[in-house]
């Protein structure tokens, strides 16, 4: 008695099948687990055995032997829970059917006592007509033999096809209930390459595996509908894939590509069940969402966050305490522009893998923004641990990374963001394996000029010199170099508070962005921030008197080679935001002093 299923698991962002094989042979009574498991996988089988019990089967009294291979890869979670069960009930069905024709003992039992008819109708959800009297015990013996004549009606040929071609993945309750588990896209999505075209999977992860488009999908809430489907080659059970058009919320991107315009993520969200909320509750709501127009005066940091928003650079915002440094800083999602379906999927896989996917969530639509405290642990930060999951720089891939008062995280800490700021991913490597991470993100960072904040008013700071210099110290030089824009968010005048002229709202400013980033996409394919060294040389056209302003700027304040090359891209990004073609002298000027903000915090600080 012997049957294999094929179920999946992630290591990292990286997928692989696993084939779960099950034999069930004499001895003595019990059921062993091989194959380098982790502990919840170990776990399985008392899930498997009481779960099946509870769903009515009944389980031989014979030595059971499950198998998962490969054998040398680790497996963890609990996604191995349903294909082990339904591997099992194959197997026992395989054994009995074999004892039959040979005229052996009987054949083991796969009936549901009429006992328990009622039970599992109200965990599935199926309830009894009003007016209809309760099966006794023999009609429910009588249907269920009806059922296995069914399930039995597959050929052993069509069997073995729908076996190599279907994925088995969920964990399984003491109840028989099917739970939802995480990882669910970047395995269908593995899957699909290696030829699998169905899937049996919880329901509540329907959503997420609907942006496979390759994979028909067997949704489930129990055992019982798991192994229906299975044993019958997918002809009984309930496909719910068929309800609903497979590829819903994904039709605007496919229509989008065909008429060549494009696609609108925001009705994404509301066909998916993406990141969206509910317009009874939105409209329920006292507090505004956060706008650029709700910020007073400050122009200067709000434009600043602007251009850092339209060519995807890093921001450092730094000023006395309430100036509105973190609040520029959280509403820079509200003017970055939406993602494309590519990036919408990579969001979507790390979320995923990381278990915060929210139940019956699809698609995620809008840009993350991660927003640490800095008592966060370097593990945490970067990603990693014994066996490594996503740290919040790559939860923070495509969006927002914040750290707010940036010394206050450590040196140690923040070193561990040099390579990724460069590389846009982390390499996490481990005695048995490595794994690679992206973080492609906005670096945002706002901190005080020293430990009162009110540095260089030295009316209001006491700081000594010593004590701003340890407190800067906190922050390697690297770390700031890497910094594209340093902007000073200074305080404001009681006319500034006072002024009821209207500011750009994220709409306004959202749009430019917007219309910057196309004229990137359309040059170039990539954000400005991401350019080479020898693709500035071919993008970045410099008129000839900015030219020589750079030259000048470059021997004067002794520039590296990376400073000298981030006011380039600095400088690219706002001839693209203000809509040139080339980079002018007041482009160029323009990012001079964004860049070497600091600078002047520092000269001013000595004239006083």
């Amino acid at each position: 008695m012997y049957r294999a299923v094929i179920s999946g698991a992630f290591r990292g962002l990286d997928s692989f099948l696993v084939q779960v094989e099950v034999d069930i042979s004499e001895g003595l009574p019990c059921m062993d687990m091989i194959g380098y498991l982790a502990n919840e996988v170990k776990e399985s089988k008392e899930r498997v055995r009481v779960g099946i019990k509870n769903s009515g089967f009944s389980l031989p009294i014979k030595r059971i032997t499950v198998s998962l291979t490969p054998a040398d890869v680790r497996k963890d979670g609990s996604g191995f829970d349903l294909p082990v069960a339904v591997g099992v009930l194959s197997a026992i069905e395989s054994g009995g059917k074999d004892r039959v024709d040979s005229g052996g003992e009987c054949e083991a039992e796969l009936t549901m006592p009429g006992d328990m008819v009622k039970n599992i109708a109200s965990k599935t959800g199926i309830e009894a007509e009003s007016g209809a009297e309760t099966k006794n015990d023999t009609e429910a013996e009588r249907e269920a033999a009806g059922r296995k004549t069914d399930l039995s009606a597959a050929t052993d040929e069509e069997k073995e096809r729908f076996a190599k071609e279907t994925l088995v993945i969920g964990e399984l309750g003491l109840d028989g209930e099917v739970k939802p588990v995480k990882g669910i896209l970047p395995i269908l999505l593995s899957a699909e390459k290696n030829g699998i075209r169905n899937c049996i999977l919880p329901a509540a992860n329907r959503k997420e595996a609907e942006n496979v488009k390759g994979i028909r999908l067997f949704p489930v809430m129990n055992l019982r509908q798991a192994y229906e489907i299975y044993a019958s080659c997918g002809k009984q059970g309930q496909d719910m894939s068929e309800e609903k058009p497979k590829t819903v919320g994904l039709v605007d991107f496919e229509i989008a590509d065909k008429e060549g315009e494009k696609c609108n993520p925001a009705k994404v969200r509301e066909r998916t069940g993406g990141t969206t909320v509910d317009k009874k509750q939105a409209a329920g709501r006292t507090n505004p969402e956060p706008d650029f127009a709700q910020i007073c005066g400050q122009e200067q940091a709000k434009r600043a966050a602007a251009i850092a928003a339209a060519g995807f650079h890093n921001l450092l915002l730094f000023g006395p305490p309430g100036s509105g440094k973190s609040m520029i800083a959280e509403r820079i999602p509200t003017i970055l522009p939406e993602m494309t379906y590519e990036e919408c999927l990579e969001v979507t896989q790390i979320y995923s893998v990381a278990g915060l996917l929210g139940e019956g969530m699809g698609l995620v639509t809008r840009r993350p923004y991660e927003r640490p405290h800095h008592t966060i642990t370097p593990v945490a930060l970067t990603g990693g641990g014994a066996y490594p999951l996503p740290g919040a720089i790559t939860l923070a891939h495509k969006g927002v990374l914040f750290l707010d008062e940036l010394p206050e995280f450590g040196r140690e800490k923040l070193d561990l963001l040099r390579q990724p700021l460069e590389e846009k991913k982390i390499r996490i490597i481990r005695s048995q394996y490595a794994c690679d991470y992206d973080c492609d993100f906005m670096f945002v960072a706002a901190m005080n000029p020293c430990p009162c904040g009110f540095y260089p008013d030295r009316k209001r700071c006491n700081c000594k010199e010593q004590e701003i210099d340890r407190y800067l110290k906190r922050i390697s030089g690297p770390i700031l170099d890497r910094m594209d824009i340093s902007v000073e968010v200074g305080k404001i005048s009681w006319q500034q508070l006072r002024d009821e002229t209207t500011t750009q709202t994220s709409a306004q400013i959202r749009a430019k962005v917007t219309a910057a980033h196309e004229r990137q996409m359309q040059r170039q394919g990539k954000y400005n921030a991401a350019l080479t060294n020898s693709e500035l040389d071919n993008y970045v056209n410099l008129t000839g008197e900015a030219g020589k302003l750079l030259a000048r700027i470059f021997d004067k304040k002794q520039l590296s080679i990376r400073g000298y090359q981030r006011i380039r891209k600095l400088a690219r990004t706002i001839a693209d935001y203000e809509g040139s073609k080339k980079v002018e002298t007041a482009h160029l000027s323009e990012a001079v002093m964004l860049n070497q903000g600091m600078e002047s915090l520092k000269k001013r600080g000595d004239e006083v």
